[in-house]
């Protein structure tokens, strides 16, 4: 089994964070169509609450430190559309799009928590990475 290196993990956040991004302009910008396009029905709020939501965790994604919190909130927020999709492909009249929708969130609620953990990983091997010689023998002078 490979380990994933602070760079592969670092580019895939930032792919993830700008199609965040990308996706929280379309859902604020244009609700009403990003509902009915991605399955959601008639749904023009809850779209764009996920949108506003987009720009903020793909925000955290590509600027904040650390960044494994954003992407765990990203997983989470996956998960919760998932439901949602869900939920909108048991109506009587629900759609492909909808049932398409809940796996494809599924599945990038996985995606999204292994990379949160890879991260998270990866920050707490570097912050137990030993002191410098000249650092360790000076505490011990103390």
């Amino acid at each position: 089994m490979s380990v994933m290196t602070r760079r592969r993990a670092d580019e895939l956040a930032n792919v993830v964070g700008v199609v965040t991004l990308g996706f929280g302009v379309v859902l604020t910008a244009r609700p009403r169509r990003s509902a009915t396009a991605l399955g959601l029905g008639d749904r023009p709020v809850l779209a764009g609450a996920v949108g506003l939501t987009d720009l903020v965790v793909g925000s955290g994604v590509l600027w904040g430190r650390p960044r494994w919190p954003w992407m765990a909130a990203r997983a989470a927020l996956n998960l919760a559309l998932a439901g949602c999709y869900a939920t909108e492909a048991n109506r009587p009249d629900g759609n492909r799009r909808a049932r398409a929708g809940a796996i494809a969130m599924a599945s990038l609620t996985v995606v999204d928590a292994t990379l949160a953990i890879a991260l998270a990983v990866r920050r707490g091997r570097e912050a137990s990475v030993e002191p410098p010689d000249d650092l360790r023998s000076a505490s011990r002078h103390r």
